[in-house]
């Protein structure tokens, strides 16, 4: 029987990945240390703008929204959760999100095998309240700004210098993306001052 559950796992893994690998990578990203639970509608946009520096806090939120339209993401009492299994989903090494399909992501199938409303009552697990409502650094609300910057006075793709400063907060752990990316241009020799008044701005 435990089996056959890992077999029909695989299938609907492998199903999804095929309609669209781009949401199935995003979201075993963002699930990545929590997969069976759920995490608060707003924390999981700031996960994405945030800790993760893609998009701002207004395409979070749109895409949050689309996906869930989609059925990628299921709403229950706690927040949002994938729609799909997404414990053996790999993430590609430097991989960054597509932002054409997330904004009008395929709507998932319902042969993909969505967690059902009993298993999501049985395995949610509540979101520590205390990490929700804790500050925001406010040099994160400059990422955007950063990235662009350091791309743009390297010579660098923007692409590419977030690639490099995500294996950096791989290599040191509990660290902040806004300190990688700094770091990233302190390699590159850029004038560190002018970088520091964009994060204090």
């Amino acid at each position: 029987m435990k089996n056959r559950e890992g077999v029909r796992q695989s299938v609907h893994m492998t199903t999804a990945m095929d309609i669209a690998p781009d949401i199935a990578i995003l979201l075993a990203q963002t699930w990545q240390n929590h997969s069976e639970e759920s995490i608060d509608r707003e924390a999981v946009c700031r996960i994405w703008a945030f800790d993760m520096g893609w998009f701002d806090m207004e395409t979070s939120n749109r895409v949050r929204d689309n996906l869930v339209s989609a059925g990628w993401l299921d709403e229950n009492s706690e927040g949002v959760r994938p729609g799909v299994e997404i414990s053996a989903i790999e993430v590609p090494f430097g991989w960054l999100p597509t932002m054409r399909l997330l904004e009008n992501p395929p709507i998932l199938p319902k042969g993909i095998s969505p967690i059902s409303e009993a298993e999501s009552v049985e395995r949610v697990v509540p979101v520590d309240k205390s990490v929700e409502s804790a500050p925001i650094d406010p040099a994160s609300t400059h990422i955007t700004n950063l990235l662009d910057q350091i791309a743009s006075t390297s010579g660098l793709e923007r692409k590419e210098v977030m690639r490099r400063a995500q294996r950096k907060r791989r290599a040191l752990g509990p660290v902040t993306l806004w300190m990688t990316l700094l770091l990233v241009a302190r390699e590159q020799q850029l004038p560190m001052r002018t970088l520091m008044q964009t994060i204090s701005s």
